[in-house]
């Protein structure tokens, strides 16, 4: 179920993606090993720096709920980590990261095509620090770890994109004929369900919550220090270091 597309440098593999989406096939893979113009989500600037990944996934049969893209996605990186290199343990943060321990290890950011006014599909754009150095994480402005740095070795782009692709094609597939069960997996592998955060909204004050659950459209359901509960579906979250989620 579709191909994997190389490329030396793209602008942005999701500005790819959804320039040429018409002509590019259901379950196709964009890969650039280098990006003039990566963004992550909220307009961040995604490092680029060749040796990392840097992908695209054309998906051209949109879900009921378009944030299953997102559990497409993330579900993906984890499980290609873990085949890859069992011995660590990536858990999914809400929305959209895949982190080691409490550091950043992938960001995703997935945008609707819309056609005369209608979803006709999602790009997912994916981002995994692979193989940044110490001194490079070191200037994120968030804690960050790449695969290189937690296993020691230098990381193969090949090898770990291949890995990702069936992942991907086997969530997407499983998304589409069992919805509530990608729903299940996606939201046992998330780490902030039971833990209190900082979440910050789009305008608004930062405010500490317990999760008490995600609901299936992907929002949070939160318990302020107040008792109030609430539907977080907007804005970021900030995981508290006593949480220890490693």
């Amino acid at each position: 179920m579709g191909t994997t597309h190389f490329f030396e440098t793209l602008d942005s593999t999701n500005t790819y993606a959804v320039r040429h989406f018409d002509e590019l096939s259901d379950g196709d893979l964009i890969v650039a090993k280098e990006q003039t113009a990566g963004r992550g989500r909220l307009n961040r600037k995604w490092i680029s720096k060749e040796g990392n990944l840097f992908a695209s996934y054309v998906i051209k049969e949109p879900f009921d709920e378009p944030f299953y893209a997102t559990m497409v996605s993330s579900l993906s990186v984890v499980a290609a980590v873990k085949k890859l290199y069992p011995q660590l343990e990536p858990v999914i943060k809400w929305p959209n990261d895949v982190i080691i321990g409490d550091k950043k290890l992938c960001g995703i950011l997935c945008e609707g095509v819309i056609r005369e006014g209608k979803l006709k599909g999602i790009i997912c754009g994916i981002g995994v620090n692979l193989n940044l150095t110490e001194e490079e994480l070191s200037a994120i402005d968030q804690p960050a770890i790449s695969l290189s740095v937690a296993t020691g070795e230098k990381i193969n782009l090949k090898n770990f994109t291949e890995q990702l692709a069936i992942y991907l094609n086997w969530y997407y597939i499983t998304g589409n004929n069992h919805a509530s069960e990608l729903y299940r997996i996606w939201k046992d592998r998330n780490a902030i369900t039971g833990k209190i955060v900082n979440l910050l909204p789009p305008s608004g004050e930062v405010f500490s919550a317990k999760i008490l659950d995600i609901s299936e459209d992907g929002r949070l359901i939160a318990e302020r220090e107040d008792g109030e509960i609430l539907y977080f579906s907007c804005g970021d979250v900030k995981l508290k270091p006593s949480n220890n989620l490693k």
